[in-house]
């Protein structure tokens, strides 16, 4: 009686089923990064994997919430876990198939990323499952309050300070990071899926060649012209690290209610983010290369376009404002933290001048 009475606690535990979906996870990698290259097996691989491996995720989580979320939300999250387990499978499955030395190290750095993400969607379910249940109390503050839908802002000093100090340098490490040689993984699988589509839409026979010497190890083979090489800048990653950086450090409102969500809508809009400047980039390159293949020049067609796409980034603000409104309310916070700050020494003066 006891075991099973532990074993029911147990799948109400989110970390014991966090731990439980992640080794799931990894092992969905490891079948993937050992399937054989043959058609017909791999069909057949990946088709008994997905179904078996989204049963046994569904039938966790569905356990794990008592079988209570069957809303529209649930099924939403239920999807984000499936595809987070075919993409793990994805990872395997493309690694041996990659030229890069270092093509190893795209599972090394993208597994750990995707077991973090299992823990928030597990976290996200649990405190779902709760919201029945869940009675906020009102809470009172000694700071300035900036009411925004319905919900309280309200941000510590601290908070604040590491947002604008913590924003610009982990952009600048993460970026940092991604421009080893270690992690050139990147520069391939962009390089390649860029000439998979100028051949598939203009059959121009364009290459990906990889000499692993040097600085850039990968270059565009254009027909009639000169070869484009490939740095850490053409890969877009710059962007995706700005947003990662603000993501992380936007502060967490002092209010329960408002903060109780804080971390999936901020994991939601970095994948977003991210997605939206990847596939951007894949884009503006595209578009790059074909004109660089028709004869115009190339230092003018890369600056002019590589501009205009930076105002993807202006869009992507106002998307995330729907969901991280944290990030513009902080900005107007410090500047009322300052103002209040500059007029208070103003109205001390102005009360002592009408007392004489």
């Amino acid at each position: 009686m006891s075991t099973v009475i532990n074993i029911k606690s147990l799948l109400r535990n989110k970390y014991f089923i966090s731990v439980i979906l992640s080794i799931l996870l990894v092992c969905v990698f490891f079948f993937g990064r050992f399937t054989p290259f043959n058609e017909v097996s791999l069909i057949l691989l990946f088709s008994t994997l997905s179904i078996v491996s989204l049963l046994l995720q569904e039938l966790i989580l569905l356990k794990f919430t008592h079988n209570k979320l069957m809303s529209r939300k649930s099924l939403n999250m239920l999807l984000i876990s499936g595809l987070n387990f075919t993409f793990a499978y994805s990872i395997g499955f493309t690694i041996p198939l990659m030229e890069s030395l270092s093509r190893d190290n795209f599972g090394v750095v993208m597994i750990p990323l995707l077991v973090l993400l299992n823990f928030i969607i597990v976290d996200k379910f649990e405190k779902d499952s709760r919201e029945y249940s869940d009675t906020s109390n009102e809470q009172s503050f000694s700071r300035p309050v900036i009411e925004f839908e319905n919900k309280k802002f309200v941000f510590s000093n601290f908070s604040l300070v590491l947002f604008v100090i913590g924003t610009p340098l982990s952009a600048y490490l993460i970026y940092l990071f991604f421009d080893i040689e270690a992690n050139y993984w990147l520069h391939e699988l962009v390089i390649k899926q860029t000439v998979y589509f100028l051949n598939l839409f203009f059959n121009m026979g364009a290459t990906a060649n990889y000499l692993p010497i040097g600085t850039h190890h990968w270059n565009f083979g254009v027909p009639g012209q000169s070869s484009i090489y490939f740095e850490t800048f053409c890969t877009g990653v710059q962007a995706i690290t700005v947003f990662a950086g603000l993501l992380i450090f936007i502060p967490h409102s002092m209010d329960d209610r408002t903060k109780k969500d804080i971390v999936w809508r901020k994991t939601k809009s970095l994948i977003m983010s991210a997605a939206i400047f990847y596939v951007v980039n894949i884009i503006r390159m595209i578009i790059q290369i074909y004109l660089y293949y028709v004869g115009y020049p190339w230092e003018s067609i890369h600056v002019s376009i590589s501009a205009a796409s930076s105002f993807i980034a202006a869009i992507i603000i106002l998307l995330l404002h729907k969901w991280i409104p944290e990030f513009i309310i902080s900005i107007i916070y410090i500047g009322t933290l300052i103002s209040k700050k500059f007029k208070s020494p103003k109205n001390e003066l102005s009360g002592k001048v009408d007392k004489n």
